[in-house]
């Protein structure tokens, strides 16, 4: 008797006998209720043991009876588009109908997948890594690989389905304005882009700032079509530069904070010596509405509302003829060779303006309605210089 015929008399004994123990075979620490440790041959599968079993596994039945399967039986069963896994050894070969895997002249490397070829049969395939971008990274990409378009088409970046980002020439992306001739780079079909989207005009592009504790780096758009940036300032300040309003009612906007003391600076930077010079300051006073404005103070607080460290220059003009005088004059030279009329602007309007005005000649010089250093009414200039500035009320002499 076989060494089958031995183990299949076992099996089907043991249902008439209770063992607590396991049995083993050319073991004495059985772990299995049948455990052979070793080979089994089988050489047929009938009483008369006339079949030859050839390239035939041992499957199980749904009743859970043993029996023999041939390897084209498993074949059959298995779906379109699915190849079999096959040792290496049968991947050595002419690819001939007995060996039909067969690829003597193209070596599959280590883990490459084979694709089936009409001419050639089943044959290496690129490898993956090799020829597409994984999702968890790529480690042998080239000078060459990129991530993109080869077309004139928009190559787009989406997250929850929704495209966050684009990149392409600006005629391609839906940019390009030919009604804008003169502002650049609107008017450019080629000016390449990347053309960050949002969500009803909301947008931003944010910077890690670790060291930032509230106010994180950010450039932004809001639905009303306003753009501005945001920055972190040591720690826990920050300052911005935004356009602001609605309905072509548009402002820009400087803004430095948080505790009211942080002033805006304008400085130049020389680059023989290596420094940096103030040009002007603009700082507040703590947490009310004083502010100061500094030329030249290099790195003070201004001592006063506006201080300047240099030279001042004043709109000066000279007018032969009748005059209404605007917010583009300063001192005015009168210079007439006959009577003229000096019109003031209205001084409820432009509180605070000051005119200096020199007569040059003897000729009758008529004004508006002034008070004099004797608070009465004149219309009638004086010789010599004479000072005016509004008070909200009357232009008042102030020489």
């Amino acid at each position: 008797m076989n060494l089958f015929k031995t183990v299949y008399a076992i099996v089907f004994l043991l249902p008439f006998f209770c063992f607590s123990q396991n049995i083993g075979i050319k073991t004495q620490s059985p772990t299995q209720t049948l455990d052979v440790n070793g080979s089994i041959r089988v050489r047929s599968i009938n009483t008369a043991g006339t079949s030859t079993v050839k390239d035939s596994i041992l499957v199980f039945e749904n009743d859970g009876v043993l029996k023999y399967a041939s390897s084209s039986q498993i074949i059959q069963q298995v779906p379109q588009g699915v190849f079999p896994m096959v040792t290496n050894a049968k991947l050595t070969g002419t690819g001939t109908s007995s060996n039909t895997l067969g690829i003597s002249s193209l070596s599959a490397g280590i883990n490459q997948a084979l694709g089936w070829n009409n001419l050639l049969g089943w044959t290496p395939v690129d490898q993956i890594s090799s020829s597409n971008w994984l999702s968890v990274g790529n480690g042998n990409t080239l000078a060459t690989n990129f991530l993109g378009a080869t077309n004139d088409i928009s190559f787009d970046i989406r997250s929850n389905n929704t495209t966050m980002l684009q990149f392409g020439r600006r005629q391609t992306l839906g940019l390009f304005d030919s009604s804008i001739t003169g502002l650049y780079p609107y008017n450019q079909p080629n000016d390449a882009v990347a053309y960050i989207r949002g969500t009803n005009g909301n947008s931003s592009l944010q910077f890690e700032s670790s060291m930032s504790q509230t106010y994180k780096p950010v450039f932004f758009t809001d639905s009303n079509g306003n753009f501005g940036f945001r920055g972190s300032a040591a720690g826990n300040d920050w300052f911005e530069v935004t356009s602001s309003g609605i309905s072509n009612n548009a402002s820009l906007q400087f803004t430095i904070g948080d505790e009211g003391n942080e002033p805006i600076v304008f400085r130049k930077y020389n680059n023989s010596t290596n420094s940096f010079i103030e040009m002007m300051r603009m700082q507040g006073l703590g947490l009310n509405n004083r502010v100061t404005v500094g030329i030249n103070v290099n790195g003070s607080q201004s001592n006063s509302t506006f201080e300047v460290k240099g030279s001042v220059s004043r709109s000066i003009s000279q007018i032969t003829a009748s005059t209404t005088l605007t917010e583009s004059q300063y001192t005015v030279l009168l210079n007439n060779s006959n009577t003229i009329t000096i019109t003031l602007p209205s001084a409820s309007a432009f509180r605070g303006r000051i005119y200096v005005l020199k007569k040059l000649t003897s000729n009758t010089v008529n004004i508006s309605s002034y008070l004099n250093r004797l608070s009465s009414s004149a219309t009638v200039l004086p010789n010599g210089v004479t000072q005016l500035q509004s008070d909200g009320t009357n232009w008042q002499q102030i020489n």
